[in-house]
């Protein structure tokens, strides 16, 4: 609905601007006029502003289809196909996802084409107003989850609905809106319309059912197909109780790999961090291990009882281990991860012995059996794990997802450890061992937690908050940009017999975009949410500029992927002759371009090159190849100058290392 509302924006803003000239005569005899024109240019500035940032919002929420990929978790899915005919509505959602944050990239690229002065009179405002309609019909079927409300939408393209919307309807008129539709709006719509569609049949308790309009099949309640879907439902729960053993399986193979040496030596790889990282939690588990066995003295010394204690030997086998247990699970990702969670550990475990001491102390009674009642035991934990579980879960929304990444953790180590004791001393030890247990428990694990806090910080650290994760994708983003570049201007003869080969070359590059640097956000989020924890601590706090930074670099993957596919649409059509013509206006400013690149790099705080360009119409008559390649060098020259930004923004950025923000780019150290 959001990119619906920025494309209507836009159709305001061309309509406005080819009418401008008849207002302008009447404009200035009156100054009120004026004023209400200046008045409403405002407003739908504004206006846009917040509609391309709700877009922005949409498209780093759907990215990838994350979101939606969880709901294959939801036990409907693995209804009985003999009840209900099951569907992978997942798989429809995930696709779905995708779509709408592509066409919300698109509907914010628009305005680097309308905003242009040159392409006014090129784009006709009636390519984003069916657009639009479109757009809007889709996001009110699933709003009211009505699917037959999608059998109103027209269509451009050969892709069509399972039923109704006639490719047919208008011919001439569609097709002549398809050839001034540079980005593809309705190619776009179309295949939100047909998933939209898909997703909404999949969800509805009727099955699968063809008609007239439509190739499907009708799908039994006992079919094959009912039965696949119900296999590939399943496949994710198996695959969970697998992963990690897969998971396991890649890392032993990984040492005899040559890649796996050659990513330590790579720039925009995790790899490097990843092995300082393993290196510095084997040293750690290693070493409690060792002095658990070979340091007689730790064992001894190491164990809060009596030395006449009968049960000191157990305490002490049982500290050790605790200890490992306790440095293992405080252990995360990044510096700041591990410090937060260490603090909100050692706030559980303390809270949680003294809950399970209280609880001990007070239904501590000779006339049951094992000297506890076990009835008021269950009561109070019960009541205390509700209020420790209410106090963790996120509120709103969020509350059906997860408990709060910013202090969840104390909550649920509260409920472990009071949980563990209660259990140990009321089962196993008795009411003479109750302070023993509880004491010599909290010590180890207070051990261990320290123990992973130390380790963490020790140089070299993997901190959530380094700018410099976001910049690695930023700057994979700048040397494709550059690669595409190179290309283009490499393809100087339209008979090079690199043509085929440059044109393979560059519909992988935008996969390998997307690919990669899905990837590399998705291990960027992963740092910057761990090490996000406890934002109100003054010590380790991250700055927020990195989340506000990472979210805009999100949004440029698929721009950044956009570039080479285009680029290999124009190689592959007649318009290549301009895009190659040596010494023409395009391969000038692609030379112009890459000069820029190369000499200033991503540093540079300004462009040498002229902002406005566009080919002249009588170097190609056919309009959509113009567009096509007016289009490919906008693009580039925006994720230029957006990528600087990006690189200037990012390097003012410090990194919060107790209370000390460090910024070895500029190198400042600041106190806070």
């Amino acid at each position: 609905k959001d990119a619906a509302g920025i494309l209507r924006a836009h159709v305001e803003n061309i309509m406005g601007e080819v009418n401008a000239g008849d207002d302008d005569d009447d404009a200035n005899q009156n100054s009120n006029a004026n004023q209400e024109k200046e008045d409403d240019d405002n407003k739908h500035k504004a206006k846009l502003g917040q509609l391309q940032g709700k877009c922005i919002y949409h498209m780093n929420a759907l990215f990838d289809g994350t979101l939606a990929k969880y709901t294959i978790f939801e036990p409907r899915l693995l209804t009985n196909p003999c009840s209900h005919p099951p569907e992978c509505t997942a798989y429809y959602l995930a696709k779905l996802s995708m779509l709408v944050a592509r066409v919300s990239s698109a509907s914010v690229g628009i305005q680097l084409f309308t905003s242009r002065e040159f392409c006014y009179d090129n784009l006709s405002s009636g390519v984003y107003s069916n657009a639009a309609d479109n757009l809007e019909v889709c996001a009110k079927a699933l709003a009211t989850g009505n699917a037959g409300l999608l059998d109103d939408i027209s269509y451009v393209n050969s892709c069509s609905l399972s039923s109704g919307g006639s490719a047919g309807e208008g011919g001439e008129d569609q097709n002549s809106l398809k050839d001034e539709d540079a980005f593809e709006m309705h190619h776009r719509t179309e295949e939100i319309a047909v998933m939209s569609k898909k997703w909404l049949r999949a969800m509805s308790a009727t099955g699968r059912k063809g008609d007239a309009h439509s190739d499907d099949k009708d799908v039994g309640f006992c079919s094959k197909e009912s039965f696949a879907s119900m296999l590939q439902n399943l496949k994710p729960w198996i695959r969970v109780h697998l992963s990690h053993y897969i998971h396991l399986l890649q890392h032993l193979l990984a040492p005899f790999r040559k890649s796996t040496w050659q990513s330590l030596m790579d720039a925009e790889s995790y790899d490097f961090i990843k092995l300082i990282w393993c290196i510095k939690y084997s040293m750690g588990m290693v070493f409690l291990l060792v002095i658990s066995v070979y340091w007689p003295a730790y064992r001894t010394d190491f164990v809060l009882v009596a030395d006449d204690d009968p049960m000191k030997v157990v305490y002490a086998i049982q500290n050790g281990g605790w200890t490992m247990v306790a440095y293992c699970f405080a252990t995360t990702q990044t510096a700041e991860g591990t410090v937060k969670k260490g603090i909100l550990r050692m706030a559980g475990t303390v809270t949680g012995a003294f809950s399970a001491w209280l609880a001990l102390l007070a239904c501590e009674s000779s006339t049951f059996e094992l000297s506890y009642n076990l009835y008021a035991l269950v009561a109070w934990m019960t009541a205390t794990s509700f209020i420790a579980t209410f106090i963790a879960t996120e509120r709103g929304f969020g509350a059906r997802i997860a408990l709060s990444n910013s202090f969840g953790f104390g909550p649920i180590y509260f409920v472990v450890t009071q949980i563990l004791i209660v259990s140990y001393v009321s089962m196993i030890f008795g009411p003479e061992s109750r302070d023993e247990v509880i004491v010599n428990r909290m010590v180890a694990n207070l051990l261990g937690i320290v123990m992973a806090i130390v380790l963490a910080v020790i140089p070299p650290g993997n901190y959530g908050g380094d700018p410099g994760h976001t910049r690695k994708i930023n700057n994979f983003h700048w040397h494709s940009v550059q690669t595409v570049v190179e290309l283009l201007i490499s393809c100087d003869d339209v008979a090079d017999e690199l043509l085929a080969k440059n044109i393979q070359t560059l519909d992988y590059l935008s996969s390998k975009i997307l690919r990669k640097s899905a990837s590399m956000q998705e291990i960027t989020v992963d740092f910057e949410k761990d090490a996000a924890r406890l934002q109100k601590m003054t010590c380790f706090k991250v700055d927020p500029r990195v989340k506000m930074e990472l979210g805009k670099i999100t949004r440029d993957i698929y721009v950044a992927s956009f570039v080479p596919r285009l680029a290999a649409k124009i190689l592959k059509g007649e318009s290549r002759l301009l895009l190659l013509e040596k010494n023409g206006h395009v391969q000038q400013r692609l030379e112009e371009i890459r000069a820029d690149m190369a000499n200033d790099g991503i540093t540079a705080t300004s462009q040498t090159i002229k902002e406005n360009f566009h080919i002249p119409s009588s170097d190609l008559p056919d309009r959509e190849g113009r567009d096509d390649i007016d289009l490919l060098l906008l693009t580039i020259q925006w994720l230029i100058t957006e990528m600087r930004g990006h690189n200037g923004a990012l390097k003012v950025i410090g990194v919060n290392r107790c209370g000390i923000y460090q910024n070895f780019n500029n190198k400042r150290t600041t106190s806070i």
